[in-house]
């Protein structure tokens, strides 16, 4: 299937196109992105259809934005708004892309050259993704800065968009691909080369004839080591120009010294090795190709997810009486614009639905399968599909703001992250060359006395090459780009990527109840205590974002109005507080009003209000077991977890809930009291996950090893949590366990292979059992191996 716009092959899921000029078409027409369906719209729009009939068979580049890259662009304020993020203490965050990376050592290096720059606080880069997120000072160096010295080391680095993310990956592909061409021509062509040198042995070939196919060997596996070996050459060069050796080293000290050695066998007669040079670096640049494939069909996912984004929008402008349709960036467009959405298209920014109705998907983010029929006044999220008619909405966020942006963000910095696992992986990867290249030079020494200068030459270069530290360096961060994918697929954002290891071995689980393990808060007992204005209760509470808020909201406003201005609102533990003329009106649980000074008796309610310290009404609520919560409590007992709720409601609604669950239950309890409980677990040494609604007992969730909460369209920024459950189910939060219990398994599985593959091999490349030509191809089936094992998550049957 091919682009109707640029006529490229379409690698991820196409856009689709039913409608032309209203008119439906008799066979939908695909396109690679929303940029090519875009201008492929503009074009028949402006009567420029003859364009396509002009292009042929000829191809054209997606389309991308063009842009100046000088410094005067990179400190413009349109960059600097789009692209970075601003931190404490007048640092900026910015997330590059980077070319020409192929093992761990790479990434180690641009890390620790940069890090040596004055005004670069922090370097993370993901080796899976090909990504580096940097924290700058923009008073002591500027991006340009940044990029040059990459490109000084031998890589390249560009500002990440998302956008140019599908044609980076297929150039770079390309790259790789021809690269291994030249290898996989030069190694058959040797391979011929050297039978016909083996016949001659036995057929008394003229040494003049040997000669010749001898150079015409050297002259292939020069060709090969030029083109083929050029990435690990340079990986080496720059390595031991930092005092760095890795996979690159190990690869060009075996390449390089079978050359030197063939080289000279070949004017002293002897026998070259001028095949095992080709087909080495073949070997090497197969398993690292198809190595290339496998990450980027690992982080295809979340490339898909920004690549649904339009890159123009229509907004609806006022001109001299009349509704004019203008085309702009998503980063341009202004709080407050109305944009047009036609059917099949994405929302690019938050906002509120203007026309009557409006049917859209949700799938993209949160899993589910079924579109959603929205009204006016309803809330729209970016990453919303257009399911229906054309329909208006106001846009409340900026494009860097909105909801689909800021889980994109998250993905990117929860893969930057290494969880500890990984983190001792790199550390043996880094010391494992040194250990390698002391065995080679020690097989050498011994294999020269036993047996002389070519034995132990050849033990020593299959010592070299058959030890693969990428093995070690590749264990984790696979598994955990693909689990993160697939958990976010299911609807559960991971933000920490520590947060699965954790999450794997947790012991203990704390859980509240309102909005966790109950659903549908509605007020089933209202009582007045004395007389008061409701509207004023229903606008201290109306956007206040709590459930309970939420329920009381719901409840008031059929009799009541939020439209009474108080000042100095404030949000304390367990309750608000707000003024208005010479009222004081506290608002929250009873045990906060009684923290107030209100006298409340022996009320038992969820929810109380007082007016200068007299209390006015009070709410008992009313919320049933969330689907699945049995299933929930269940699953996780039988992997051993202490469960309990913390909550803050009445004790006798959560003593049943819990009794029904079979669970401990401690209640009620202000933020404080749950802080403890969780302290005394820490103390216990145990690991320990807190579930929430992710907007209050921010200390409880700041404390666990894990916090995980339900999102219910808040803005994610806010929610103070390590992992969000997108659709607001306990089907996510096993999703959660399920998932990481997954990916730690595989990667102990990734080091436990790794190390298999290193004990037994090493020694028999020490032994002078194995070839430098079958240590290569060891080499590059042990990286395979723990790529192919960690692809293995996207198996149903995993």
């Amino acid at each position: 299937m091919k682009c109707a716009h640029c006529k490229l092959p379409i690698s991820s899921k196409p856009l689709s196109l039913e409608t032309l000029h209203e008119k439906p078409l008799q066979t939908p027409l695909y396109f690679c992105c929303s940029g090519c369906k875009q201008v492929f719209l503009l074009l028949h729009s402006l009567e420029l259809e003859s364009f396509y009939t002009k292009l042929v068979d000829r191809t054209l580049e997606p389309i991308t934005p063009i842009k100046e890259h000088d410094s005067n662009y990179y400190n413009s304020a349109y960059f600097l708004k789009n692209f970075t993020t601003p931190l404490k203490n007048g640092y900026l965050e910015i997330s590059l892309l980077l070319e020409n990376i192929h093992c761990a050592a790479c990434v180690w290096l641009i890390e620790r050259v940069l890090l040596k720059q004055e005004g670069i606080k922090k370097v993370q880069i993901n080796y899976t993704a090909q990504r580096a997120t940097l924290a700058f000072d923009p008073q002591k160096i500027n991006i340009a800065t940044i990029l040059n010295t990459i490109a000084s080391i031998g890589y390249r680095a560009q500002i990440y968009d998302p956008r140019i993310q599908d044609s980076h990956a297929r150039k770079e592909e390309e790259k790789a691909f021809r690269a291994l061409v030249v290898g996989i021509f030069a190694s058959m062509n040797v391979m011929w080369i050297a039978i016909a040198n083996y016949a001659g042995y036995f057929s008394g070939m003229d040494a003049s004839m040997a000669f010749k196919l001898n150079v015409a060997s050297w002259a292939l596996a020069s060709l090969t080591l030029a083109i083929t070996g050029w990435q690990f050459l340079r990986g080496a060069f720059y390595g031991l120009k930092y005092k760095f050796v890795g996979m690159d080293f190990s690869v060009s000290v075996g390449a390089l010294g079978v050359y030197g050695y063939s080289i000279y066998a070949t004017f002293k007669g002897l026998e070259p090795y001028f095949e095992s040079v080709c087909m080495l670096l073949t070997f090497i640049s197969a398993s690292k190709f198809l190595e290339l494939k496998s990450r980027h069909k690992a982080n295809a996912i979340l490339d898909q997810l920004q690549n649904s984004l339009p890159l123009q929008v229509l907004v609806l402008e006022l001109e001299n009486g009349q509704i004019k349709r203008v085309l702009k960036e998503p980063q341009e467009v202004e709080i407050g614009a109305r944009i047009e959405v036609l059917p099949g298209e994405c929302v690019a920014l938050d906002g509120i639905l203007k026309s009557p109705s409006a049917c859209v998907s949700t799938q993209a983010f949160n899993g589910e399968t079924l579109p959603i029929n929205l009204q006016s006044g309803d809330k729209l999220l970016a990453g919303y599909v257009n399911h229906a008619q054309a329909f208006i909405y106001q846009v409340t966020e900026s494009f860097k703001l909105s909801f689909l942006s800021q889980m994109v963000q998250l993905i990117q910095k929860s893969f930057a992250q290494k969880p500890l696992l990984q983190q001792k992986a790199d550390t043996l990867a880094r010391f494992f060359s040194l250990v390698i290249l002391f065995i080679a030079l020690l097989g050498f020494v011994v294999w020269y006395f036993l047996a002389g200068l070519y034995k132990a030459f050849m033990v020593a270069m299959a010592v070299v090459v058959v030890a693969c530290p990428c093995a070690f360096a590749l264990a984790a961060p696979i598994a955990l780009v693909v689990g993160v994918h697939l958990a976010f697929k299911k609807g559960v954002l991971f933000k920490k990527t520590e947060s699965l290891e954790y999450l794997a071995k947790a012991n203990t689980l704390f859980l509240d109840k309102t909005g966790t393990l109950s659903t549908g808060l509605s007020v089933a007992d209202y009582k007045i205590h004395a007389p008061y204005n409701p509207s004023l209760l229903l606008s201290l509470i109306w956007h206040n974002s709590h459930p309970i808020s939420q329920a009381i909201s719901t409840f008031l406003k059929k009799d009541a109005r939020p439209d009474i201005s108080l000042q100095s609102i404030k949000q304390e533990e367990g309750g608000l507080e707000g003024h208005y003329q010479d009222q004081i009106v506290h608002a929250g649980s009873v045990a906060y009003l009684k923290s107030k000074g209100v006298e409340v008796g022996v009320l038992c309610a969820d929810f109380a209000c007082s007016i200068n310290l007299t209390l006015v009404a009070s709410f008992t609520l009313n919320s049933p077991l969330k689907p699945k919560a049995m299933q929930l409590v269940q699953t996780l007992k039988k992997k051993g977890l202490n469960l309990a709720i913390l909550s803050g409601d009445s004790s006798t609604q959560v003593f049943e809930i819990a009794k029904s669950l079979n669970i401990a239950c401690f209640a009620p309890l202000t933020p404080q009291q749950k802080l403890q409980h969780i302290e005394k677990a820490l103390a216990k040494r145990q690991i320990v996950v807190m579930v929430g609604d992710g907007m209050n007992d921010t200390p409880s969730l700041a404390k666990a090893h894990v916090s995980i909460c339900m999102h219910e369209g808040h803005d994610l920024s806010l929610l103070y949590s390590d992992v969000i459950v997108l659709n607001n189910s306990l089907e996510g939060v096993l999703e959660a366990f399920r998932t990481s219990t997954r990916v730690h398994r595989l990667i102990k599985q990734n080091l436990a292979l790794s190390f298999l593959y290193n004990t037994l091999l090493i020694p028999l490349a020490l032994c002078g059992l194995i070839t430098p030509l079958i240590a290569a191809l060891g080499m590059g089936l042990s990286s395979l191996l723990v790529v192919g094992n960690s692809l293995r998550l996207l198996s149903k049957d995993f």
